[in-house]
Parts: structure tokens; sequence; C-alpha cells
């Protein structure tokens, strides 16, 4: 029973330690791939939003940019999307006439985990890059989100 206990503990760390490295890599490629873009300062909040992956992952984030894409605390970045075209009736907005949306043509973004399949939130403070997040079917990045960005007074 005590070797039982012995094996759990060191798998519980190993998983452990893994997760904490894919963590570390993510960001660390986050910070790499952002240097590149100016940022206004309005600019708190980047959501890279991949074409393919998870599709249920992908729509809530495709709903979030058309409710929060006039916002300009918030970054768009769209990766790997197939047609912009479809993307755009989708969230019913010409994405064009909007300044805090980036079309990652060339691909650029690629997470270097199997998280690249999942939207990803990046919180920027200070004009540093400060926490990362996915959206995924065990977390729900968009809604804590949605309960921590300022909401543009309408008048």
């Amino acid at each position: 029973m005590r070797k039982t206990g012995l094996i759990v503990l060191v798998l519980s760390l190993l998983f452990y330690s893994c997760n904490k490295g894919q963590e570390e890599m993510e960001r660390d490629y986050l910070i790499r791939a952002l240097e590149s873009i100016t940022f206004p300062d309005s600019v708190k909040w980047v959501v890279i939003l991949p074409g393919l992956g998870c599709h249920g992952c992908i729509q809530e984030a495709e709903a979030f940019m058309g409710e929060y894409v006039d916002n300009k605390e918030i970054l768009f970045i769209l990766t790997k999307v197939e047609s912009v075209k479809i993307l755009e009736h989708k969230i019913e907005k010409k994405l064009s006439t909007y300044s805090n949306v980036i079309i990652d043509n060339n691909e650029d973004i690629n997470i270097p985990t199997d998280n690249r399949v999942y939207p990803c939130v990046i919180h920027r403070e200070g004009g540093k890059f400060k926490s990362h997040e996915f959206q995924s079917p065990e977390n729900s990045a968009f809604e804590k989100l949605k309960s921590q960005i300022t909401i543009p007074d309408k008048n």
C-alpha cells in the first residue's frame, strides 16, 4: 500500500512538472511572438483565434469577437483562418474596418504545444505580458475575460 502511494506521488509530481514546463514554453513563445506587434496603450488583452482546432471553443471565440470587437482594450489576432469572409458573415462585422484586428495570413503564430487548437487569451499589464490561458472544454477563458474587461460607454 505504501509503495502504491509513493508511485502515485511520483507520477503526480512528474505530471505537474510536465504541465509547468508546457505553460512556461507557451509563455515564452507568446512573449516572443507578441514582441513584433506595436500595441496601442489601450490594449490590455490579446485574443488569438485559430481557425482550425476545437470547434466548440472556436465558436465561443467567434461569438466573443462579434460582441467585443469594438472594445479597444482587446486586440484580436486571427491565425489559420480559412476564410475571413465566412468569419465576417458569422459575426456580422467587416473586420477590415477594425484597427484592433490582425489577420495572420502567414500563420506566424503557431503555439508549440497541443493547446494551439484552442483560442488563447493573453492578459497584458503595464504594456507587458502578464498571463495567458486557453478557452477549452475544461476552461471558460472568455467568461473570465468578460468579467474583467471594461465595457465602453455607448453614450
